[in-house]
């Protein structure tokens, strides 16, 4: 059966890579406007909330008609605004922590708003390019490379976030080490020709930072929950982010599909 999984996944690969960008847009969407209604939506926060359903949507047209030359244009369009709407939004929240000019370091990176955060939208949308762009071994570098990426900004996420609590409890070192072998292990499988022991030892780091992002979701839901004889929606909310861990589980699952044959039909 699970050889059945692994030959269908390899014939629908474009589609899962594809569909796998639509659930984490529509994630990060949620997670933002969770995070944005804090502060009642103020100013431009509304510029990735309005932008989610429209990569969305743009997804499931490439799904569906990908063969039409407009749509496929329009979804590039689309995915390459989302690039713009990642960087622009970095900028927003560093120029939101810089509250004065001489603002100190520790205020601009680690208190208020998460400058690693908005930049998921450039990575999903490039990594929606290449899967719809590229083909054969040089697709599955580029995303690789992507997946490196993406684990180098989620380390940086998570070492700015618990930089707050001064890395106490120590466990919360966890994702920085696991997430930078990762990296480390992207990066070479996706510039080295692998053989079957370097697969897998790569395959073992992937996994373990899908245990990783699970382990912290139930850390961030323990916390969350602490102290308190019912469910505070508040804390939950905006206390610890608790889809910030799984970041850590989707990268992994990303990693894992990414390194799967091209399927030949695609040359055709």
């Amino acid at each position: 059966m699970i050889r059945r999984f692994y030959q269908i996944a390899i014939r629908y690969k474009t589609s899962l890579l594809l569909g796998m960008m639509g659930m984490n847009f529509l994630l990060t969407g949620v997670d933002v406007f969770i995070a944005h209604s804090q502060n009642n939506f103020f100013r431009w926060e509304l510029i990735p909330l309005i932008y989610t359903p429209l990569a969305v949507l743009a997804i499931l047209a490439q799904l569906i008609f990908g063969s039409n030359t407009g749509v496929k244009r329009v979804f590039q369009g689309v995915m390459w605004l989302g690039v713009a709407v990642g960087v622009l939004g970095t900028f927003f929240h560093l120029s939101g922590n810089a509250t004065f000019s001489r603002e100190s370091l520790f205020r601009l990176l680690v208190e208020g708003s998460p400058v690693a955060a908005p930049i998921a939208f450039a990575g999903i949308s490039s990594y929606a390019l290449v899967s719809e762009r590229y083909r054969g071994t040089a697709r599955r570098s580029k995303l690789l490379m992507l997946v490196a990426l993406g684990f180098l900004g989620a380390v940086v996420a998570a070492f700015l976030d618990h930089a707050r609590l001064a890395f106490i409890p120590v466990y919360t070192l966890i994702p920085i080490v696991s997430g930078s072998l990762a990296t480390i292990a992207c990066f070479y499988t996706a510039f080295c020709q692998v053989n079957t022991t370097e697969t897998y030892l790569y395959l073992s780091i992937v996994t373990l930072n899908l245990l990783v992002g699970l382990l912290g979701f139930g850390f961030h839901v323990w916390g969350d929950l602490a102290g308190t004889q019912s469910i505070v929606w508040a804390r939950i909310m905006y206390r610890n982010p608790l889809l910030g861990p799984l970041l850590f589980s989707n990268l992994a699952f990303l990693g894992g599909l990414s390194l799967l044959p091209e399927n030949d039909d695609d040359y055709k």
